[in-house]
This record gives C-alpha cells, structure tokens and sequence, in this order.
C-alpha cells in the first residue's frame, strides 16, 4: 500500500510541530491534523505512550479490507458457502441450502480457511465482521 501525499504532508506537518515545541504529552491540535487521516476503509491507531517516548506521534493507517476485497481470492461457490458460514450456519445447513453432500462443503470450508489463511471459521467470521464495521 503506497502512502497518499496528503497523509504525508500530514504527518510531516505534525512532525514539524512537535519538533517546534518542548517534549510533552502530543498536543490535542497535533492529534487534530491526524484526524482527517481516519477516513472509512482505515483503521488509524496512534500510540501516545510511544509518542511521547520517541518525541514524535507514532501513527498507523491501515486499510481495512472490505466484505468484498476479503472473499475476492475465492471462487462464486466458496464465496456462497462462506457467506453462510458467516452467518452461523453450519455444515448441515449449508449442505441443505446447496443440494450437496455435507463432505462437499467442509471440502469448501476447508480451501476458504486455506485460501483466507485464516484458521478456522470464527476467524472468517471476525475478518467479515472487522471488514463490515469500517
């Protein structure tokens, strides 16, 4: 992910200020430069204690996948299965939706886990829900 030049010249426009000032806890108009920063799609953390070590704001911007970027590596069916597995559905219930065998779908769940790299179906469970609360 390439950093957008409006979210370097806000952070170098903090760093420049906190540089002009005496080492103290980060200033709340510092912190204000930072907030257009916290758009949808991105998740913004900035470590005050970090901060106020290193003498200048540590702040990540990290995009959060969507529902959609999350299950594009996956084929229509295991997006489908996925979808219900998201939904709490189990194995069963799923083989009822489709017309297939329950093998067929823990077939389909597993090469989900696999091609998610994610470990089991909680863990798809809160990467769709960490996608959906942008």
């Amino acid at each position: 992910m390439s950093v957008e030049p409006e979210v370097i010249e806000a952070l170098a426009a903090v760093l420049k200020d906190l540089r002009e000032t005496a080492p103290a806890p980060v200033p709340a108009a510092v912190l204000e430069l930072l907030a257009p920063l916290a758009i949808r799609g991105t998740k913004l953390t900035i470590d005050l204690d970090a901060s106020r070590t290193i003498g200048a704001p540590l702040v990540t911007v990290v995009e959060k996948p969507s529902d959609t970027e999350l299950l594009s590596p996956l084929t229509p069916r295991q997006k489908q299965v996925t979808r219900l597995v998201i939904q709490g559905k189990s194995n069963r219930q799923i083989a009822e939706e489709f017309g297939i065998s329950i093998a067929t779908v823990k077939d389909h769940v597993h090469a989900v886990l696999q091609r998610l790299n994610l470990p089991s179906r909680r863990a798809v469970m809160a990467a769709s829900q960490a996608a959906t609360r942008q």
